[in-house]
């Protein structure tokens, strides 16, 4: 199995309209989930950055789609957040589209991980979200963030959960956690294996 540092090689490049988005040549890796739910966090546990991604307790902080260049060898994308956002309804409309022309027209996207918070499960935004992610063949996978903050039964009651639902029972979603970095190895790993594929 190859193996490469995490590290960026740049700094991050932004975009709030899809006609703005460059073409890298370079395999995508997105990050998507609910407003909140941890993903710059988790972006910066995994290429070992203690404030690459911004991080905001406000729901709705990230409203454009972040690129970062990981050792010249695939592009990380953080994308806003799908879900409960106190920004305006033209703006969430605007940010839906942004979301959609990306995920559906993007042809180097290899991944998309879907975070969960483990506290709350999922909610029916994200399972519209992994409806539209199923209905357009998108490979996809679960992580759930900040499991360090639920008990073990807890957890337990999320995985049974998982196997009961046709959308992800399938998944063998990631436990992570930013704080006590579970699951982050696990993660890198999988990165790497899809990078290996795809050459």
């Amino acid at each position: 199995m190859k193996t490469f540092s995490f590290r960026t090689s740049e700094d991050s490049i932004s975009f709030k309209d899809y006609s703005e988005l460059k073409k890298y040549g370079l395999p995508e890796i997105c990050f998507t989930g609910r407003s909140n739910v941890g993903k710059s966090s988790l972006i910066n546990a995994i290429t070992n950055r203690k404030s690459l991604a911004s991080t905001s307790n406000k729901p709705g902080h990230t409203r454009k789609i972040f690129f970062y260049n990981i050792s010249r060898k695939f592009m990380l994308v953080d994308l806003p957040g799908y879900g409960y956002a106190q920004v305006s309804k033209r703006k969430i409309e605007e940010i839906s589209q942004l979301v959609f022309l990306y995920l559906t027209k993007r042809t180097y996207l290899k991944k998309v991980y879907i975070l969960i918070d483990s506290r709350h499960g999922f909610k029916e935004s994200d399972i519209n979200f992994l409806e539209f992610i199923k209905s357009n063949n998108i490979t996809y996978q679960i992580v759930f963030t900040k499991t360090d903050k639920v008990s073990h039964k807890e957890r337990e009651k999320l995985i049974q959960g998982i196997q009961f639902h046709k959308l992800i029972k399938n998944n063998n979603p990631f436990f992570t956690s930013s704080k006590t970095k579970l699951g982050i190895k696990d993660i890198k790993k999988q990165i790497i294996n899809i990078l290996s594929e795809n050459g």
